[in-house]
């Protein structure tokens, strides 16, 4: 019997080659989705819905038709400074803002070493320099789920008296029905993200940080500048315009080629690799998907019947403990908004919980949020897949208003 691996070489050159008998294709698709779940063993997500691995549980290799496209994916390449664009990120400051300055923190052993790998890379690839700026922003480590150290820059101090970019990033839900039903998928994420912009010369005094090993500034836009998300959308948006919304959607550093058939999505795919190459942007290999039709994107997963929530994002809220604070419930809400569009009565169901957050009202977790806090969760757990919009038919709007909710259901 032929392997999984097999089988899915086989699908692919089939598809390459466009064979017309659609029964061999379904006939190996289906056999390929049986071995799947019979190797992985992957139980079924709460929403009821069981999808394949994603690029992060499977090894990514670049398809052999976007070979000449490798440098596009290079770790090397992405590590060069990149050049002085009319993109470059600005930092202008209120006049009479006082400038921040902070005290050196102490750090662990293993802080002090990630701290120096950190400085001698960044030195090498000219990411930073040595810094006389009058102002300087302290510097932390954050662990990251895998047991490595990331390395942040405390700016609050800053961004408080930076004049603030008002160029906005696109809506999420008004993204994803861009896809409309697209039948193959592929995401690009972008390496590196901010560091791919470089700071406006002048500028980069405002970006110094301390550490027991001196003062030292970007070149690069670094993250945790108030203004970054805005430029770095800005420029993208700017360089990949032709595209937006054609076949591919952008927020900020990933993106979303979508399209209805193979070859059309071989041509646009290379599109925007070769937009990518053209101003300098790489993209990190191991984060990318290609030629999929289940794909998960900003949140949800996307297939050409709809979308769902990522399991993830689910099993998010199924653990989440109970709320003891303000700041816990608004944590929990801010996330739980996110996805009110596939829970019905999300306001109506989660008033006993926004109610906590009235400055009349003392924050005690009451049995009303805690029978809200449960439903919720079980809401979550069984939420349906929403379907795309069809453009070509008539939407209906359903309206309702009670003494604590308003509520609205679009539908076709």
């Amino acid at each position: 019997m032929a392997t999984l691996e097999e089988l899915v070489k086989a699908i692919t050159q089939l598809q390459l080659e466009e064979v017309s008998s659609k029964d061999l294709t379904n006939s190996l698709a289906e056999r390929v989705s049986q071995l799947q779940n019979k190797v992985e063993k992957k139980e079924q997500s709460p929403t009821g819905v069981s999808w394949p691995a994603t690029a992060a549980e499977k090894e990514v290799q670049l398809p052999k038709q976007y070979s000449s496209y490798e440098d596009v994916f290079d770790e090397k390449e992405a590590e060069n400074l990149p050049p002085h664009r009319s993109y470059d990120c600005q930092i202008d400051l209120v006049p009479g803002g006082i400038l921040p300055n902070c005290r050196v923190y102490a750090l662990s052993e293993h802080e002090n070493q990630h701290l120096r790998k950190y400085l001698d890379k960044f030195l090498e690839n000219g990411f930073i320099r040595p810094s006389k700026s009058p102002t300087a922003s302290p510097l932390f480590f954050v662990p990251k789920a895998n047991g490595e150290l990331q390395t942040c820059i405390d700016y609050r101090g800053l961004n408080k008296i930076t004049i603030k970019n008002k160029y906005p990033l696109p809506l999420i839900p008004v993204l994803l029905e861009q896809v409309k039903k697209a039948k193959i998928y592929t995401k690009l994420d972008l390496r590196g993200a901010y560091h791919l912009v470089r700071m406006r010369e002048g500028d980069e005094w405002k970006t110094a940080f301390k550490s027991r090993y001196g003062l030292f500034e970007y070149t690069v836009m670094p993250f945790g500048l108030c203004n970054a998300p805005a430029a770095f959308q800005f420029f993208l948006n700017d360089v990949l315009r032709e595209y937006l919304d054609i076949f591919a959607i952008v927020y900020i550093d990933d993106i979303l080629i979508y399209s209805d058939n193979e070859n059309q999505h071989v041509q646009h795919v290379k599109k925007m690799l070769a937009a990518l190459r053209k101003h300098h942007l790489y993209c990190k290999l191991t984060k990318c998907e290609f030629h999929v039709t289940t794909v998960e994107f900003l949140g949800v997963i996307l297939t050409p019947q709809g979308m769902v929530m990522a399991e993830k994002k689910v099993k998010a809220v199924s653990e989440w403990p109970i709320p003891k604070s303000v700041r816990d419930v608004q944590c929990f809400l801010g996330f739980a908004n996110f996805y009110r569009r596939f829970i019905n009565h999300f306001s109506q169901t989660v008033a006993p919980i926004t109610k906590l957050l009235r400055k009349k009202e003392k924050c005690v977790w009451s049995p009303e949020a805690d029978q809200a806090f449960s439903t919720l969760k079980e809401a979550f757990s069984t939420a349906p897949v929403l379907t795309h919009p069809d453009a070509d038919r008539p939407f209906i709007v359903e309206a309702d208003a009670s003494d604590v909710a308003i509520g609205a259901v679009l539908s076709q």
